[in-house]
């Protein structure tokens, strides 16, 4: 069974990785947030600032937007399975469809999360040119760890199990309106999730390696248990509740891909 989900994932991120429309969601939509913000963003700190703050201002900045194309990328990814037949084929391999599907979560993950580390390195090397300071790039990697990729792994469990009840072309509808409703939308407008221990956006992590309130984490609002000050307990927090609830769709991932199969 080992070998059949290692066989999977390899499989799954070969093929990804592969995708033009990955590299170009990426790429443009880190474009788009860059040059959006103007002298706002992290270009502009000032000289001296501490590697951990300009990474991860950089890693805040990119989780705003790339999340939405990683999600839209996704969200076919089980559900064309099915339509061509690939399903049937893998459902004739020695392992439980549970085991298959994490394969093709894990791979999908790992090959979403390349141009996402990627353009982070990007900004890591253009930063070097102005400060000099190559701890920029060790504080890349650890950016994108906390900040991003939690991000993306809860995204993607979503992406793959939820066109499996809905369309896709419906789910990309309703994500991309969660994700503005439940990350950037400030919690005085109207009940939100944002800046609660459940956005995925990363400002908890952010804010830890920024040392201040790097967006909306712990303002006051609705649900207020899930709003503590923003600090390395919360941002650790944050993160396991994340990958937890990215468990939560794959635990019925197993059943729907079956009973898709057999109708």
């Amino acid at each position: 069974m080992r070998s059949c989900l290692s066989a999977v994932c390899r499989y799954e991120f070969r093929m990804q990785i592969r995708k033009r429309s990955l590299w170009i969601s990426t790429i443009g939509l880190a474009a788009l947030i860059t040059v959006a913000q103007g002298d706002r963003g992290p270009r502009h700190l000032p000289a001296g600032t501490d590697a951990a703050v300009v990474m991860g201002s950089w890693a805040l900045l990119f989780s705003m937007l790339l999340p939405i194309g990683f999600g839209m990328v996704l969200a076919d990814r089980l559900v064309r399975d099915h339509r061509i037949g690939i399903a049937s084929l893998l459902a004739g391999l020695p392992a439980r469809t549970g085991a298959l599907v994490a394969g093709k979560y894990a791979g999908s993950v790992a090959a979403t999360a390349v141009p996402g580390l990627l353009v982070l390195c990007v900004a890591a090397a253009g930063e070097f040119v102005h400060r000099g300071d190559p701890a920029l790039f060790g504080w890349a990697f650890a950016a994108f760890a906390v900040v991003l990729l939690p991000g993306l792994a809860f995204v993607a469990a979503f992406a793959l199990v939820c066109p499996l009840v809905i369309s896709a072309p419906l789910f990309r509808v309703l994500f991309a309106g969660y994700w503005f409703w439940g990350n950037m939308l400030g919690p005085d407008y109207l009940p939100s999730l944002t800046g609660t221990l459940l956005t995925p956006i990363g400002d908890y992590p952010a804010s830890w390696l920024i040392g201040e309130r790097a967006l909306y984490a712990g303002e006051p609002g609705w649900l207020s248990f899930l709003r503590p000050e923003p600090g390395g307990g919360a941002a650790l927090l944050s993160v396991a509740l994340l990958i937890a609830l990215a468990a939560l769709p794959l635990a019925f991932a197993g059943p729907l891909t079956a009973r898709r199969t057999s109708s």
